[in-house]
């Protein structure tokens, strides 16, 4: 029981090993999103090794970070930025609607709010499939954008259901701003390696074969013919060699 425990492939330190690298991916974003512009290629960066780790495929942690951040800089910045100036339209929209304004009635004011909740729910979409999807395909910006919107749509209860959950992270930041860094550390970790993992599952549905999980075991019975096949030429040649000295001698 006690060399399963501290086994390194066991369930156990598997799975403690998986939250240390989720909690040092969570300070590289947060870190490296604090300029502000550099978010979308920080979050970009996040996501490709999340998606790798969910995948079983990471190789280290900072590394495969810093390379991601540099090679998704350019246009995740310019997405994060196109993002921006709509998360500022829909701020200042709810911020005009808090106001009275002689000459508009409440008819007229809530059929307003109700276009600006549509347009709230679907930057929240956006938000949520284009960085992955950056980090996942190369594309061109407004084809990353557009695709985020699509899918978005394309797997609605899947996107109600993340949307609900970072809408919760969100809220809870704005009425207890004493605690939005640990907000934002729980954000970029356990519930972007969720988002990931259903990611995964969207990148599979859209037809990406690379995106599915092998099962332990076929990886296992892949490495056991490598090994089978290297033994097996190791014996020919050793075959070979004799062969040749036998025709030496003779």
């Amino acid at each position: 029981m006690r060399k399963w425990l501290f086994d390194l492939d066991s369930p156990l330190i598997r799975g403690l090993s998986r939250i240390f690298d989720c909690m040092l991916l969570s300070i590289l974003t947060i870190l490296c999103s604090l300029p502000i512009v550099t978010v979308g290629a920080a979050v970009s960066a996040c996501y490709d090794v999340m998606i790798r780790m969910a995948l079983d495929r990471d190789n280290g942690i900072i590394k495969p970070y810093f390379k991601a951040f540099a090679k998704n800089f350019k246009k995740g910045t310019v997405i994060w930025l196109i993002c921006m100036v709509g998360i500022i339209f829909i701020g200042a929209n709810y911020y005009l609607l808090s106001f009275e304004f002689e000459g508009i009635t409440e008819g007229v004011r809530s059929v307003i709010m109700v276009i600006v909740l549509l347009l709230t729910v679907l930057m929240g979409f956006v938000l949520i499939y284009v960085f992955p999807l950056q980090a996942r395909y190369e594309n061109k910006v407004g084809t990353t954008l557009k695709n985020a919107l699509f899918i978005s749509i394309v797997q609605f209860p899947r996107s109600i259901g993340l949307l609900v959950l970072n809408g919760v992270v969100v809220v809870l930041g704005a009425f207890a701003p004493a605690v939005i860094p640990l907000l934002l550390f729980v954000e970029f970790s356990a519930v972007t390696y969720f988002t990931a993992t259903r990611m995964i599952k969207v990148f599979v549905a859209l037809g990406d074969e690379d995106a599915k999980k092998k099962p332990a075991d076929e990886d296992d019975f892949a490495e056991e013919t490598e090994a089978d096949d290297e033994e097996e030429s190791s014996a020919d040649i050793k075959e070979s060699d004799d062969e040749e000295e036998t025709v030496k001698k003779e």
